[in-house]
C-alpha cells in the first residue's frame, strides 16, 4: 500500500490519527491509531493499489458482519469509513487494538495446562462463526488476537471468508482458480483448483494450531512431533488431531461441536457448547435459557375495570403451561382477599381478568403484580435447573461413552498382545 500521505481517517462520528504500521498483507494494511479522545485503536484499510470489485466486496462483506458481533471471541467493529486515495474511495474500519496474537503465545510457549483453555476459546469463536453461515478459510495464528489483559483470545480477519446468502452485504462469486489462504495452513481441498471449500477447511487448520500449540511445530506429513512427546498427559489429543487433519473433509469432524463432545467427554468441564439463541439471533451457550417469559418475564401494561370486572393488558400472549401451572398453584403464601386467589384469574389472549366489585378492586390490582412477580420468579428457576440438569446428564453420557471405548480398547489390546501366529 501506498504511504499515507495524510495521516487523518475520517467517520461520521470520529476522526482517527495514524501511529504507525502494525502489519501489511496481500489486500491491506492494519495501522495503529488514536481517536479525538486520544485512546488508541487499529484500523485496517484496503491496498488502494489492490483495489478490485472483488476485493472491496469481501472488505465490505468482512466490515459488514463484524460490526454487527457480540460474540466475545470474534473481533468487533466499533467504527467504520472510506478514504479518497489514489483517486479511489478504499473503505476501512476500527477496531480494538490487541497488542499480541496466538503467535506471540506460540513463540513463548504455552504451558501444556493452558493450550486447552485456550484452544477452547478458539473454537467458540469459529463455531460462532459456523453457526451464523460463516467459514472462515484463513485461520492461523496471525488471525488469532490475543488480549493480554483478558486472557482472551479473538478470530480476526474475514477477508476471505465465506458469508451464507443472509449475511452477505454483497455477492462474491469465488473464481475456480482462487486460492484463499495461507498455504501453510490450508487444507488439501484449499491448494486445488475448482475443489469446493466448506467449513471442514477450518477445521483442517484448527487441528494443526492444537497440535502446534502443544509442540512448537506445524504438523507436516508423518513423523510429526505429537503431542504426547511434550505433554503425556494430553496423549488422548493426537487422535483427534488426525482426525482434523485427515486428507479428504468428509473423514474429519462434522462440526466444532462434535470437537468439543469428545473433549467434554474427557472431563474437561470447561468446555461451553453453543447454539443460536431463537430471541437474540446470537450465539450463546446451551447452557443459557432461551425463554421469551424470562428475557422478557410477564408484566401489566395497562389495568381496565369494566362492568364489574378487573382487567389487566399483559406484555405476552401468555400459552406456556408450565407458567400457568405456577401461577395457579403459587408454592409461597399470599394475603388475598376472598374469591381472588391465582385460580379465579382468566386469561384470554394478553388480558387477565377477575370479577370484582368497586371496594375489592383496588387491593386486588395491588396483590395481582405480586402473583405475577412470583410465577416469574418460580418459573425462571424452574427452568434453569432444568437446562443445567440436562447439561449435566449430556456430560456424564459424554464422558461415559469415552470410558466405554477405552475400554474396549483396553480389552482389545489384551487380547491381541496374547494372541501368537
Amino acid at each position: 500500500m501506498a504511504k499515507i500521505k495524510n495521516p487523518e481517517f475520517e467517520t461520521m462520528s470520529n476522526s482517527y490519527k495514524s501511529v504507525k504500521k502494525l502489519g501489511e498483507g496481500g489486500a491491506g494494511s492494519v495501522y495503529e491509531v488514536t481517536d479525538q479522545d486520544s485512546k488508541t485503536f487499529a484500523l485496517k484499510i484496503l491496498s488502494a493499489g489492490v483495489v478490485s470489485t472483488d476485493k472491496v466486496k469481501r472488505f465490505k462483506n468482512e466490515m459488514d458482519f463484524l460490526s454487527k458481533n457480540r460474540h466475545d471471541n470474534i473481533v468487533t467493529v466499533l467504527d467504520k469509513g472510506f478514504r479518497i486515495d489514489e483517486e479511489k474511495k478504499i473503505p476501512f474500519y476500527v477496531m480494538p487494538l490487541y497488542s499480541q496474537t496466538l503467535r506471540t503465545l506460540i513463540t513463548n510457549k504455552i504451558p501444556s495446562e493452558k493450550v486447552l483453555p485456550y484452544f477452547t476459546q478458539i473454537l467458540d469463536g469459529v463455531e460462532a462463526l459456523h453457526l451464523k453461515g460463516v467459514w472462515h478459510r484463513d485461520l492461523k495464528p496471525e488471525n488469532v488476537l490475543h488480549d493480554e489483559n483478558t486472557y482472551r483470545l479473538l478470530i480476526a480477519d474475514l477477508g476471505v471468508a465465506h458469508f451464507e446468502e443472509e449475511n452477505l452485504h454483497t455477492n462474491i462469486e469465488t473464481k475456480p482458480n482462487s486460492r484463499l489462504a495461507n498455504f501453510e495452513y490450508a487444507a488439501p481441498e484449499q491448494r486445488r483448483k475448482g475443489v469446493s471449500v466448506d467449513s471442514k477447511a477450518d477445521i483442517y487448520a484448527l487441528g494443526l494450531m492444537l497440535n502446534e500449540m502443544f509442540t512448537g511445530d506445524v504438523l507436516q506429513g508423518t513423523g510429526h512431533k505429537t503431542i504426547a512427546t511434550v505433554a503425556p498427559n494430553y496423549s488422548y489429543l493426537d487422535d483427534l488431531v488426525t482426525s482434523m487433519v485427515q486428507q479428504s473433509p468428509d473423514n474429519r469432524p462434522n462440526s466444532i461441536d462434535s470437537i468439543k463432545q469428545e473433549l467434554i467427554g474427557r472431563q474437561n468441564d470447561f468446555i461451553q457448547r453453543q447454539k443460536i439463541s431463537q430471541l437474540e439471533k446470537t450465539v450463546v451457550p446451551t447452557s443459557e435459557v432461551d425463554d421469551i417469559l424470562i428475557a422478557e418475564p410477564v408484566k401489566i401494561v395497562d389495568v381496565d375495570y369494566d362492568n364489574g370486572s378487573l382487567i389487566f393488558k399483559l406484555n405476552h400472549v401468555v400459552v406456556n403451561t408450565q407458567w400457568f401451572y405456577m401461577f395457579r398453584d403459587p408454592k409461597v403464601y399470599f394475603q388475598y382477599i376472598q374469591g381472588a386467589h391465582p385460580q379465579n384469574f382468566s386469561f384470554q389472549g394478553n388480558t387477565a381478568s377477575i370479577r370484582a366489585n368497586q371496594h375489592d378492586a383496588p387491593q386486588i390490582a395491588e396483590t395481582f403484580p405480586k402473583f405475577l412477580e412470583n410465577t416469574n420468579r418460580e418459573y425462571k428457576s424452574k427452568k434453569e435447573w432444568e437446562l443445567k440438569e440436562q447439561e449435566r446428564i449430556n456430560r456424564q453420557t459424554l464422558q461415559a461413552d469415552i470410558e466405554r471405548k477405552k475400554k474396549e480398547m483396553e480389552i482389545k489390546q489384551s487380547v491381541l498382545s496374547k494372541i501368537k501366529f
